[in-house]
């Protein structure tokens, strides 16, 4: 079936492309044809099959033509910016044959490092000198104590741009640093790419812009940083580690120092493939992580679960909305009150003008449980308009938005989601989800998709570690879908709740959530919040003209709205597609 699936989009794929535009938008404007080509091609995976390795290594290879062009052009180059700034090389493990791969990169460098720094154990001094007077034609200082060594004392007050050995840089670095580096900015960083065995590049990592915790859970700075003051990293990175870069943005942040962290956007840094997995950096950071989190590595994942410290256990009101449904219903409601280890919450289960006789003798026959409250909204569906309604009756400190065909998986998931939701720079918290057949419904929501809005990583296979371990890594999205989404009651309000008026079905949660980012509080994608979404199974699809059309409207006041968001998403990546939701590489045609 899946075959015959994809054969038929595939096909009808094809015959769009030759269509005359004339012809295509005629047909758009037939809601069924839509909706039966529209589910055809979610089922037959083409909208979000992974490249082959061929065509990975043909769009990164498009990429790097572009970024040397780009760089190539580039004229008006500051001098004096690369005078102030200090290489600093960490030789965690000296091995000579990776060392030369660095050495040759900085000497292939267009406009030379004025001052070059190389770090390493005390041990490793004498071999290193030795090799470095054999190999190197810059001049270069040697130490084995980056805090204490007298020499370093002028290079201190320096910005530095930091390294490790094995690291290959590309040839226009000196040219990025002199062109994009802003003056305000405190700290920057850029994206990597892998050295594969034969020395080539290949699976680029195109970074978000300052995701302070997907570092704290990935790691995904590790080397590549430029800082304004190296001063400042030689304080607090601690002994020689392949993770002082981590462990420093770790405490920059868990100490709320006020920095201004820049995204360069383009592959300055080729690292090696055999990095040591940041799971094992758990035991560098336990103890600047145990004042706030307790730190978890599950089932060998190559990341960190943090859960993050409950002064108190707040109560949490869950909202559920249903029409009819009895069997959805009955499966979220039994998963959330046998399941969940957390069990400080109230449920407000929301009837919306349900006329099935066995669906209603079971809401009223729920309505007795101590912990459930039926309410009855008689207006017509609008999901913004049930929730805000639930929202003004709700007891707890935090309300929980779920949806009738949600379902838990890990027991856990209130309890991690409070963990952060009720951190002070938290906004919003939305769960991993996942449909029946075990793929990816929502792991974080991705501002451009479709023009608009969509979930990144959707259709995924459950186990899949995601583009840079992103499926698996609690991180900062821009937002994260009402399905399952936690947010404090005091913020809910702040931005006004949903949009009854303007979104009353599609987009109300991502607009809440770019509200709630404009109170200066980041949104958030708890990866360790596994449970089912059986998604519109109750509302079926969007196959009337005037769902269509109420469609059409919502996506056009999400586009008029948050247009520079979905724009530059900054929890994404410039150089990634917008056409599907798998990160591939964005097209240069």
């Amino acid at each position: 079936m899946q075959f015959i699936r994809k054969s038929i989009a595939s096909l009808a794929k094809f015959i769009i492309s030759y269509t005359p535009n004339a012809w295509v938008e005629s047909i758009k404007k037939n809601p069924k044809l839509v909706a039966a080509y529209s589910n055809n091609l979610h089922k037959s995976g083409l909208m979000y099959q992974l490249q082959t390795i061929e065509e990975q290594k043909a769009s990164y290879l498009a990429y790097m033509k572009h970024q040397k062009a780009q760089l190539t052009a580039l004229t008006d180059i500051d001098k004096s910016i690369l005078d102030e700034t200090v290489l600093l090389v960490c030789i965690e493990r000296y091995n000579s044959n990776e060392l030369l791969i660095t050495l040759d990169s900085i000497e292939n460098q267009h406009t030379p490092f004025i001052t070059i720094v190389f770090w390493c154990r005390g041990d490793d001094e004498k071999h290193l000198l030795s090799f470095l007077l054999q190999h190197c034609k810059f001049n270069f200082i040697i130490t084995s104590d980056l805090s204490e060594d007298a020499r370093l004392s002028e290079c201190k007050n320096k910005a530095s741009f930091i390294i490790y050995s094995g690291d290959k840089l590309d040839c226009y670095l000196t040219f990025s640093l002199s062109h994009y580096i802003n003056p305000k900015s405190d700290l920057a960083y850029f994206d990597t790419d892998t050295l594969n065995n034969e020395h080539e590049r290949e699976y680029p990592d195109f970074k978000p812009d300052w995701n302070p915790d997907l570092q704290l859970t990935a790691g995904y700075i590790n080397s590549g940083m430029w800082i304004k003051k190296l001063a400042d990293f030689t304080d607090v990175c601690g002994p020689l580690s392949a993770f002082n870069v981590v462990k420093y943005l770790a405490f920059c942040y868990l100490n709320n120092m006020a920095l201004t962290i820049q995204h360069v956007p383009l592959v300055m840094l080729s690292r090696p493939a055999n990095l040591a997995n940041f799971a094992t950096a758990k035991t560098i950071l336990e103890p600047i992580y145990k004042e706030v989190v307790n730190t978890f590595n599950k089932n060998g994942l190559p990341t960190l679960s943090l859960r993050w410290h409950l002064e108190y256990e707040p109560l949490v009101s869950i909202i559920i909305p249903t029409h009819n449904a009895i069997n959805l219903v009955r499966a979220c409601i039994d998963s959330i009150l046998s399941k969940s280890t957390y069990t400080n919450y109230e449920i407000l289960l929301v009837d919306n003008n349900s006329d099935d006789s066995e669906s209603i003798r079971y809401f009223n026959k729920l309505s007795e449980h101590p912990k459930i409250t039926l309410l009855s909204y008689k207006k017509p569906f609008n999901y913004s308009a049930i929730n805000n309604f639930a929202a003004k009756q709700a007891k707890g400190e935090v309300l929980a938005l779920v949806n009738n065909d949600i379902e838990v998986i890990d027991p856990d998931w209130l309890l991690n989601m409070v963990s952060h939701v009720m951190r002070e720079d938290i906004g919003c918290v939305g769960a991993k989800l996942l449909y029946s057949d075990n793929r990816i419904q929502h792991a974080g929501v991705v501002m451009g998709y479709g023009g608009g809005a969509g979930h990144g990583h959707k259709y995924f296979p459950a186990d899949h570690y995601g583009y840079m371990n992103r499926l698996i890594a609690t991180q900062n999205y821009s937002a994260v879908t009402a399905a399952c989404l936690l947010i404090k009651q005091k913020d809910f309000w702040a931005v006004g709740g949903l949009n009854e008026k303007s979104l009353a079905i599609a987009f109300n949660d991502v607009d809440l959530c770019l509200k709630v980012q404009q109170l200066g509080l980041r949104n958030l994608y708890c990866a360790e919040a596994v449970l089912y979404h059986h998604e519109s199974v109750s509302r079926g699809y969007e196959d009337t003209p005037e769902k269509v059309q109420r469609f059409k409207n919502e996506l056009n006041y999400l586009k008029s709205t948050w247009s520079d968001m979905i724009l530059a998403d900054p929890a994404y990546n410039p150089n990634l597609t917008l056409r599907r939701e798998n990160f591939s590489i964005k097209p240069l045609d």
